[in-house]
């Protein structure tokens, strides 16, 4: 049955029958028509934040730690623009996050007007479909599309682009339907049946099989299928770059993960390994660096993905099975139980010693001594205090890269971090939004220097919303990763790499949360405890050593040619 409502009370309707709770962005004159109905109105709320860069990371923590869809919202031109990288964000991510954005008006378009830019061809290349409309009357089954394909397949941002004189005024005819009404929701694609079967023979003909364990994993929430087969095959557990919290991370057979500063464990155990299951992995660049020094050129693969286009995209397979990772997991153990497995108990044996030389190396590191503290001591000191429920934000950066190895995760959508992108100043904005959707979880965020005051201005949007939320920034007044490479590749000169800063803690006080500077190991823990505990946002500051530099992985793309 149809209701006629102004064109603003529709948008609220909409998004209210997508479960939408809340609206990431900044008050702009161009959408006040879909504001102005929120204000008498509790199930939902737009969550004002002080730079468009952090609504759209928000929006992109939110949704992978809800597995729900979010929605950001920016006036025309420059708000819209400072979506960009957010909005890449979420797409490298695949993270269901609709994009309102309102435009010139028509009568205004092509004359460059102001605040005029092609938005819908700007965000093509970094969203899964970006449109406009021209009619208002368009805007229920525009809004229904944008939705329909964010939660589709292989997830991902829309952008919707609304003219800003379509709204002020306008009345339409609304049909209020379920989500279920105009589209499948997230249906589990389960694969097809003779490639499973040869998936399951491949398995139960390994001797050293390998389970890498990637995104897909987690947004179908497969992490007991992974475990179960595991325990079948007698297989080592590794999970892809970022992606560190796939499966609970005190599974005897769990390794770490690979890619940049990865685990030492994992990587040994991929190089031996005789077939790899590559369980909703498109084994991106991050994790295997598209080469062999992970992955063996004579491993057989077999590769399961929602998107049929990233089958042995980077890698030849033995079996690829396009499906969802958990219902062709479900199948896969179904036949692979009927197959009567008989795990190669010397390969057991070696995955146990692999898991015990891990849980040595980490533990070593408690010993680490010197002045300013070892990030790997930061880390060591955290490990013994961190909740297991705990969900964790890294940033881009070296000290926030070591944190992937050195922390443990007990349960799905508990590690947020960029991705393939790789973009500094992300995991603190991405720590509001998961706090948002996870309010009784912990949340804590880790940053270099750095990457901190990319949007360092949201520490009032988390006081102001009286958000428990910890930021942990580890101060070595340089930006480590390129001040790495200009070590081992140019001769240590140093251009651009150094840097001077505020003292964070400070910095906490004058927005109205809490400050901690923490300068000796054996304070580090106490530490966490007491902000974990505060009411409202805080910042510890650690100074770690700028000179603990490990050798890029990528070191041989920026090498200095040798003359000859």
């Amino acid at each position: 049955m149809s209701q006629r409502m102004n064109a603003g009370e529709a948008v609220i309707e909409l998004l209210r029958q997508e479960g939408v709770s809340k609206i990431f962005g900044i008050v702009g004159s161009s959408f006040l028509d879909i504001l102005d109905p929120i204000y008498d109105r509790d199930d939902i709320e737009f969550v004002g934040v002080r730079h468009e860069q952090g609504a759209a990371l928000m929006a992109d923590g939110f949704s992978r730690i809800s597995g729900a869809p979010s929605v950001c919202l920016a006036t025309n031109g420059p708000g819209v623009l400072n979506l960009t990288y957010g909005i890449a964000s979420a797409y490298v991510s695949h993270s269901p996050v609709v994009v309102l954005a309102p435009s010139a008006s028509r009568e205004h378009q092509y004359r460059d007007s102001t605040q005029e830019f092609d938005q819908v061809s700007l965000f093509r290349p970094i969203t899964k479909a970006s449109f406009p409309i021209n009619k208002i009357e368009r805007l229920p089954d525009a809004l229904r599309q944008a939705f329909r394909v964010a939660m589709s397949g292989k997830m991902g941002p829309v952008l919707l682009d609304i003219p800003r004189d379509l709204m002020p005024g306008a009345e339409i005819d609304v049909d209020m339907l379920p989500p279920n009404a105009y589209r499948t929701g997230q249906t589990r694609a389960r694969g097809d049946r003779n490639l499973i079967d040869k998936g399951a023979s491949t398995l139960l003909s390994a001797q050293r099989p390998v389970i890498l364990a990637g995104g897909g994993i987690e947004w179908s929430m497969a992490s007991e299928e992974v475990t179960r087969l595991a325990d079948l095959l007698g297989a080592a557990i590794v999970t892809s770059y970022g992606r560190a919290d796939a499966v609970p991370n005190d599974h005897p057979y769990h390794l770490g993960h690979l890619g940049r500063l990865g685990s030492d464990e994992a990587i040994e155990a991929i190089r031996n390994a005789d077939v790899i299951l590559a369980a909703g992995t498109r084994l991106g660049q991050s994790t295997t660096f598209y080469d062999n020094r992970f992955v063996p050129a004579d491993a057989r693969i077999v590769q399961i993905e929602i998107d049929a286009n990233e089958i042995g995209r980077n890698y030849p397979v033995e079996v690829g099975i396009e499906g969802d990772a958990k219902a062709v997991l479900e199948d896969l153990i179904e036949k692979v139980r009927e197959g009567e497995p008989r795990p190669n108990q010397a390969w057991v044996s070696d995955i146990k010693d692999w898991f015990a030389r891990r849980d040595q190396r980490l533990q070593a590191e408690e010993r680490l001594t010197g002045t300013p503290i070892k990030p790997q001591r930061v880390y060591a000191e955290l490990r013994k205090v961190m909740p297991r429920d705990a969900i964790v934000a890294l940033d881009a950066g070296l000290a926030p890269n070591f944190g992937q190895d050195r922390l443990n995760f007990y349960q799905p959508r508990s590690l947020l971090v960029p991705l393939d992108l790789g973009g500094l100043g992300f995991s603190f904005p991405a720590s509001i939004g998961a706090k948002f959707a996870a309010p009784d979880r912990p949340v804590i965020n880790f940053n270099g220097d750095g990457g901190f005051l990319f949007n360092a201005q949201e520490f009032e949007t988390a006081v102001r919303y009286g958000l428990k939320l910890v930021s942990v920034v580890m101060n070595n007044n340089c930006w480590g990763s390129e001040k790495a490479y200009q070590r081992y590749a140019f001769n240590e000169r140093y251009v651009g790499a150094d840097t001077v800063n505020p003292r964070y803690d400070k910095y906490a006080e004058l927005f109205g949360g809490t400050g901690f500077y923490v300068d000796r190991p054996e304070d580090i823990g106490n530490a966490l405890v007491e902000a974990l505990n505060c009411d409202g946002p805080s910042i510890i500051e650690i100074p770690t050593d700028p000179d603990e530099m490990p050798r890029p992985a990528r070191l041989a793309e920026v090498q200095a040619p040798q003359g000859g």
